[in-house]
């Protein structure tokens, strides 16, 4: 099965705060937990680094599109397919934090699943 690099991000507080986490670590932080298994799964796709310059929101959307692609190319992509659903769930919780431009991102979102691109 062909792995998704792993993507690095800058996330914050409502990324807004200026000390950059690593998005692994966001997810961590993320209640209640997935399973055991497909959190491990998230940890592997998302990597360790601080990114610069990307919202959690984008690199938890593109992360969870190139899972989904790579999944949906792979009988044995089970793990994948709920670790690109939990990605995109993410994605729409981290773009939830900035109000004023949910409806924005979450129509944004949309067409990227639907085409297929990160």
């Amino acid at each position: 099965m062909s792995e998704p690099a792993g993507v690095p991000v800058t996330v914050t507080a409502s990324d807004k705060a200026s000390e950059a986490v690593t998005l692994r670590s966001w997810l961590a932080a993320r209640k209640p937990q997935p399973p055991e298994r497909l959190t491990e799964r998230l940890s592997e796709i998302v990597g360790d680094d601080a990114m610069e310059g990307a919202t959690s929101c984008d690199v938890l959307l593109a992360s969870g599109i190139a899972t989904l692609r790579s999944a949906l190319s792979d009988r044995d992509g089970a793990l994948d397919l709920l670790a690109a659903d939990a990605l995109i769930t993410y994605a729409m919780e981290a773009a939830a934090e900035d109000c004023a431009t949910m409806d924005e991102t979450a129509a944004g979102a949309i067409q990227r699943v639907a085409r297929g691109t990160a």
